[in-house]
Order: structure tokens, then sequence, then C-alpha cells
């Protein structure tokens, strides 16, 4: 590898890491300035156009940047979409870069990169999804509070301000949005929509639904919350055993995806003279094609079978 292609891949890193830094320290500092009220009663309401507010796109180009948006938004972080993928671009130019220079294999470099950017991928997954089981666990407590509120006497507007009030947590956080949009005198069913649209589960979308049709048409709400409460504790319940039934399975699934992309990234770099024939001689690049379409059909098969969103 000559020095040219060494200088570009060093100002590339270097251009796209000084922005990633840049623009990653400037959202810390901007959720800093509101970090005071974030968690107040009456948390600011920041209307920033993003993919909440977009219909859902219908190129396949489309559905994929608002996957990563939606991916982003929803772990919890401060971190807008277009700094997120400036620090992946950046984590894949770093160990893709320092693969490719030590070992003077493109293909080692691009898999180095690829496994960077994937890193990280999976880390805001992994948020999310723990985000997500943090409000499913707090949903249930927060439809007592709802039905004893209004069983109280409080109005649904007075119900959903207590509840944002006198609860922590993610799921407070939006409940206290939710108060807020009602105060500058949004419907009920408009601030509802917005909410299931910002927190996609199944069982917030039961809550929003029947409290959108309290508002139109009346009814027995806090009967109606009480059993519902019953229900979601039920259906945490029975995921709860199907994680504990499957847990062998999962471990296993997971190990045997992480195992063999790992394996062909350490022989590629320890032992390029191994697997050059893969990327080298024809039939090795189809036996190369061959084992990352099985890999990916797995993986997408595994992740069905595994699936609990009933």
């Amino acid at each position: 590898m000559d020095s040219s292609s060494i200088a570009l891949i060093c100002f590339a890193a270097v251009t796209v890491s000084s922005l990633a830094i840049y623009l990653f320290f400037r959202d810390l500092s901007g959720a800093g300035r509101l970090s005071t009220e974030r968690f107040s009663k009456r948390p600011p309401l920041r209307r920033v156009y993003n993919v909440f507010d977009q219909q859902p796109a219908d190129s396949i180009l489309g559905k994929i940047d608002q996957s990563f948006d939606r991916l982003v938004l929803e772990n919890g972080s401060d971190l807008t979409p277009f700094t997120t993928f400036l620090l992946l671009v950046m984590c894949g130019l770093a160990i893709g870069g320092t693969i490719f220079i030590y070992s003077d294999q493109p293909l080692a470099g691009i898999a180095g990169m690829i496994f960077g950017m994937v890193a990280i991928l999976f880390i805001l997954h992994f948020r999310r999804k723990r985000r997500m089981q943090t409000i499913q666990e707090e949903l249930p407590e927060m439809i007592d509070l709802l039905a004893r509120s209004t069983h109280a006497g409080a109005s649904l507007e007075q119900a959903i301000a207590i509840v944002g009030e006198e609860t922590k947590g993610p799921l407070s956080f939006e409940f206290r949005r939710c108060a807020r949009q009602l105060d500058m005198n949004l419907s009920v069913p408009a601030v509802m929509k917005s909410l299931s649209n910002r927190i996609q589960l199944i069982d917030l979308r039961i809550l929003t639904s029947a409290l959108m049709l309290y508002r139109k048409t009346g009814g027995n709400l806090p009967a109606n919350l009480e059993r519902m409460s019953g229900v979601i504790r039920d259906r945490i319940n029975y995921r709860r055993q199907m994680r504990a039934s499957t847990g062998a399975g999962r471990a296993s699934a997971i190990l045997m995806t992480v195992i063999a992309p790992v394996a062909f990234v350490i022989l590629l770099v320890v032992f390029p003279d191994h697997v050059s024939n893969l990327y080298s001689d024809p039939i090795g690049n189809i036996l190369l094609l061959i084992a990352i379409v099985l890999e990916v059909i797995g993986i997408l098969w595994v992740s069905a079978l595994l699936r609990t969103d009933y």
C-alpha cells in the first residue's frame, strides 16, 4: 500500500471523527442545559421535525432511513440521528482503517469497518430494547395510578398530569410531555396518537386507543383501566416465562451468529494466507457469498422463531 492511500484514509478518518466529536459534544451540551427541566413537572417541548412526524416511507431506502432514525430516537439518548451516523462511520473507519493498514488487505479493512458499524448498531438496539422493557414494566403501575386518579374524580387530563408528576422513569417523562401538550390545548386523541407514535408498544397502543375511545364515547374508565392493567401484567409474566424457557436457545443462536464472522476476521488478519482463496479464487468468492447468505437467513429464521410480540 502506497503512502497516498494511507494519507487519504487518515484524512477521511480525521475529518469524519472531528465532525462527529463536535456534534457529539454539541448534543450533550444542549441536553445538559435542559437536564434540570427534562425531568421536571413541565418538560420543554422541542418541536423538531423528526421521523415521528413523517408518514411511513414507500421506498426501501426511505424505510431504512426511517428505521435508523427511529432506532436512534427510541433508545433514550440525546444524540441526533445525523450525529449518531457520523459516530457510526467514525467507528467503522477507525477499526477498518487500522486493520487495512496492518494487513494491507482491502477485504480485511472492509470486514473490519462493517464489524465496527454493526457493533454500534447493536449497542443502539440493546439500549432501545432495554428502554422499551423498562417502559413495559412501568406500564401496569402507571395504568393503576391513572385508574385511581379517575376513580377519585379527576378528569382524564388531570389524571395524566398526576401520573407524570408522581412517578419516575422513561414513561413518566412521556406522560409529562402529554400533560404539557394538553396544557397547550391539544386534543386527547392527538396527544395519545403522538404518544403511540413515539413508543410503539402493543400494550401502550391499547391504552391510547382506550383513552381515545373514552374521550369520544365515555364509559367506566377506572374499571376498564384496572382490567387492562391485569391483562398487561399477565402478558409480562408470559414474556418472562417465554424468555426463561428459550434462554438456552437464544444463547446458542447468538454464539453461532457471532463466532463465524469473528473467526473469519481473526483468520483474515492473523493468517491471511489461509483464507486468501476465498477472495482470490472465483469458486472461493461463490463459497464466501453462499456462507454470508446462509448466515443472514439463519439469523432471520432464528429471530422469527424467538419473537414474542403477540
